[in-house]
């Protein structure tokens, strides 16, 4: 690994069912494909913390802490809930999949040592919107296709990734919560 790492976050990672129905998800926009960038479908997640760039000291600490956050963390299930927009200057940037507000996710986010500059908003990057004009002209069409968004994501894994070698949104290491 060669240090500093980008691009690297710790994450909830959707894994079997919940997995294959944001899949699902993503094949109801294939119609749209061309004005927009779908999230690797093999690693679909909600961020928790995300770091422009780690040094190789940061992240030995990154370790031990997503560790102990794990220790003292306790599985759960997250109720995934409707699908959204959300950009800037009136222009959307990315479709996602709401989490809505849980006593468990806030418990899991308020374990986590790191400062953040954003307040956390969680949710689950379905597509980034590649031609936000293009977008707009179908917008109706294309969020109709997943407004039934809704399903059920197991917690009991946290798992950080970092852009390894141009390869961004690579696995790391798992710390399993128990």
């Amino acid at each position: 690994m060669c240090f500093p790492l980008h691009s690297a976050f710790l994450a909830l990672p959707l894994e079997g069912k919940s997995k294959w129905l944001f899949q699902v998800l993503q094949e109801q926009l294939k119609p749209y494909e061309d004005i927009l960038s779908f999230q690797n479908p093999q690693s679909p997640h909600l961020t928790l913390q995300f770091w422009h760039e780690l040094m190789e000291i940061e992240y030995g600490q990154v370790l031990k802490q997503a560790e102990s956050v794990a220790m003292k963390a306790a599985p759960f299930t997250l109720k995934v809930l409707g699908a959204g927009t959300f950009g800037s200057h009136g222009e959307d940037r990315v479709i996602y999949v709401n989490v809505p507000f849980s006593e468990p996710l806030a418990r899991l986010r308020k374990l986590c040592p790191w400062p953040s500059d954003r307040p956390f908003s969680p949710h689950i990057t379905l597509a980034r919107i590649k031609h936000s004009q293009r977008f707009a002209v179908v917008k109706k069409k294309a969020m109709k296709a997943i407004e039934d968004a809704s399903f059920d994501m197991e917690v009991n894994l946290l798992r950080l990734y970092a852009e390894i070698d141009g390869k961004k949104q690579t696995p790391l290491r798992d710390f399993i919560i128990h």
